[in-house]
């Protein structure tokens, strides 16, 4: 096997090196506008520039992750960002189904290598890599998704329509918290008001909710090449408490505002019962259609619809597109190597969104005897395909059963 073990990392520890603290000195206005470009633009030379960048190299990371007790194995093999992107959020999957991660050895190998089928042993091999690359690899016993996407809520004319969108469960809450907090929205793009938000505000939500896993921007990134080209703004209590805050960026023709950071006040729980982060999205919605918006784009997450960012913002109906930044043409492929009622619970628990060559984003489910496809966890979005259910028997069919493992 061409992988080559350097170390093994416990699970709590990152699988690359851990980049500087939010914040931290050393990055100047130019480098925090070069950084933030390179990885955010959709301007297409900068993304063909990152594309090139990003197929060029011969050899790539390989994070072997094990579990505890009988769960699944899971190989990450491909461009680098795919170990926070994909690596940690299958991790954290796995961890959900009772198999908490055991430790990680990382290495290396080519990419020859991995377009032979060589990779590490393991129960599930994902693959991350730019879509021409994937072309190059095994297409049996494999799934395609997206790295990314994104959830984008068209704005329409009227508030009343606006309204009927989003879901009634959540239209009821909303205004139930909002008849006892008398929130508003407010904005304020000040220094000092950035500083308040991102120390009292986004870095302790991203430490509390996603601990180890959590990654951001620097504050010198959002200070200047985030805020001079969008707004901040923050929900108020009846008190004029702020209580949360959104970093947004208004696109380049301004027909789209992206939220960006988020965050509520020292991270606290309280904040989230009392409806104050949801708030934070239905005042954005309502402040886009009174300016006349055409749309705000919720940002990225991953390609699994089981994900708890995914399933939240699906209830304000968005639609669902590829970033429009470098990540549009990036795709992650599922194989699984071993049939074993781990791997089995593990792809039922977790439907994911599959991507084909005209770029249509359909969900899958997955399904046996035994297993229920979890059609509760639901992917409906305006222009959303039906889901497509797969039977495990025959996606499985010519994937080995470990000696002594029990009937799937």
């Amino acid at each position: 096997m061409p992988v080559h073990i350097t170390d093994a990392a416990p699970a709590s520890v990152p699988p690359e090196p851990t980049p500087s603290p939010p914040g931290a000195p050393g990055l100047t206005p130019a480098l925090a506008r070069l950084a933030y470009t390179w990885n955010n633009t959709p301007r297409p030379v900068w993304r063909a520039a990152r594309r090139l960048t990003d197929t060029l190299a011969s050899s790539v990371p390989v994070v072997l992750s094990h579990a505890e007790g009988d769960g699944p194995g899971i190989a990450y093999a491909g461009l680098p960002v795919g170990q926070t992107n994909i690596l940690q959020l299958m991790e954290h999957q796995r961890a959900q189904l009772g198999w908490k991660t055991a430790g990680r050895d990382t290495g290396s190998t080519g990419w020859r290598d991995v377009a032979a089928g060589r990779w590490p042993d393991a129960d599930l091999v994902v693959i991350g890599a730019e879509e021409q690359r994937m072309s190059t690899l095994p297409s049996l016993g494999g799934l395609t998704a997206p790295f990314r996407i994104h959830l984008v809520v068209d704005i329409p004319d009227g508030e009343e329509e606006l309204q009927q969108r989003i879901s009634r469960r959540e239209r009821w809450q909303f205004r139930r918290n909002q008849r006892e907090h008398d929130w508003r929205l407010e904005e304020d793009s000040s220094p000092g008001a950035l500083d308040f938000f991102y120390h009292r505000m986004h870095v302790p939500t991203m430490g509390h909710r996603h601990g180890d896993r959590s990654r951001t921007e620097r504050l010198a990134v959002a200070r200047h090449a985030i805020l001079p080209r969008g707004t901040l703004f923050f929900v108020a209590d009846r008190a004029g408490t702020r209580v949360a805050g959104v970093l947004c960026q208004w696109s380049a023709d301004r027909r789209t505002l992206t939220t960006r950071l988020l965050g509520v006040l020292d991270g606290r729980d309280e904040h989230y019962q009392s409806g104050a982060f949801k708030a934070v999205y239905h005042l954005l919605l309502l402040w886009a259609c009174a300016h006349r918006v055409p749309r705000v784009d919720f940002f990225g997450t991953e390609a699994f619809v089981s994900k708890g960012i995914f399933q939240w913002k699906r209830k304000f109906a968005p639609r669902l597109e590829l970033p429009p930044n470098h990540f549009s043409t990036k795709r992650m492929r599922i194989y699984v190597r071993r049939d074993t009622p781990a791997v089995r619970d593990f792809l039922v628990a977790n439907p994911l969104l599959r991507i084909d060559d005209r770029q249509t984003l359909t969900p899958v489910y997955f399904t046996d005897a035994r297993r229920p496809p979890r059609l509760d966890v639901s992917a409906r979005c305006p222009g959303v395909p039906e889901p497509e259910i797969v039977d495990l028997d025959a996606f499985l069919g010519s994937c080995p059963t470990p000696p002594g493992s029990t009937a799937p």
